[in-house]
């Protein structure tokens, strides 16, 4: 399987092994119909093999096309957030974060500490985010969704560039949520329309990069195997509304089961 990136943005001091080899760059103009142009290229964080593997494993069997014809471009940063360089930028960061925006726990905390600290109140992204929630959802946002938040003027300025960060709530409070069948699916479907939504005719200011983690694998107990199958899943899915505008804007209960037998199997990962 290929992971693919452009050798000309491989970051210097990230480690890709022989297990992630890299395609030739090509331009991305040169290979996407227009339709799939506003779609951001992921960079996926992932420390655990464990996580890295479930990922390949998932993109090889449920998106086979995606390694002769890749039509998201998806990079593996093996790090932790903490050490990402400022030689691997990108414009947007996800949170898996609970619906009040309080940005202080697992990942959220990493994302507070990447950004704030030191010259900045630690709660500086915290109390940004819960503006634009109370603004948006009048302060809970519900689980499965996306909410776009724009870094305060303060934070903007920083070395990687990120001028966004997306929440996206596995859950309401830190728990399990394992009994959520489908909410790793939900938040990427959510991201993915919120982020292509945005870009749509615009020319600057466009989230080109995304920074993500595995979603609801931590605290929520969410397998690997669960979150890298929907993940891919609801990345096929959106690229094949956006090629296939007439099936997915005239859909019948058959067009609907189609998808939803995808997504079935997941349930017990």
């Amino acid at each position: 399987m290929c992971v693919r990136s452009y050798q000309a943005d491989r970051p210097q001091g990230i480690s890709f092994s022989d297990h992630y080899p890299i395609v030739q760059p090509i331009l991305l103009q040169l290979i996407l119909p227009m339709s799939l142009q506003d779609i951001p290229q992921f960079l996926l964080l992932c420390r655990e093999e464990e996580s890295i593997t479930a990922f390949q494993e998932a993109l090889t069997q449920q998106w086979p096309a995606h390694e002769t014809e890749p039509k998201v471009q998806i990079r593996i940063v093996n790090q932790s957030l903490r050490d990402v360089p400022s030689t691997t930028p990108f414009d947007l960061i996800v949170s898996p974060a609970n619906s009040y925006g309080l940005l202080d726990g697992a990942f959220d905390d990493a994302i507070t500490r990447k950004f704030c600290l030191p010259d900045h109140p630690y709660e500086t992204l915290t109390r940004a985010a819960q503006q634009v929630l109370y603004d948006r959802w009048r302060g809970f946002v519900p689980p499965g969704t996306c909410t776009l938040v724009p870094f305060p003027e303060s934070l903007a300025s920083n070395a990687w560039g990120c001028r966004w960060v997306a929440l996206c709530p596995t859950m309401r409070m830190p728990d399990r949520v394992s009994w959520d069948r489908e909410v790793v699916y939900e938040c990427i479907w959510s991201l993915l329309g919120q982020v292509e939504g945005w870009n749509r005719g615009r020319a600057t200011g466009r989230i080109e990069r995304i920074l993500i983690p595995p979603l609801a694998t931590g605290v929520g107990k969410v397998s690997p195997r669960r979150w890298a199958t929907q993940m891919v899943l609801a990345l096929r899915h959106f690229v094949d509304a956006l090629e296939r505008p007439a099936h997915w804007s005239k859909m019948d209960w058959l067009d609907a089961a189609e998808h939803h037998r995808d997504i079935l199997p997941t349930w017990n990962l």
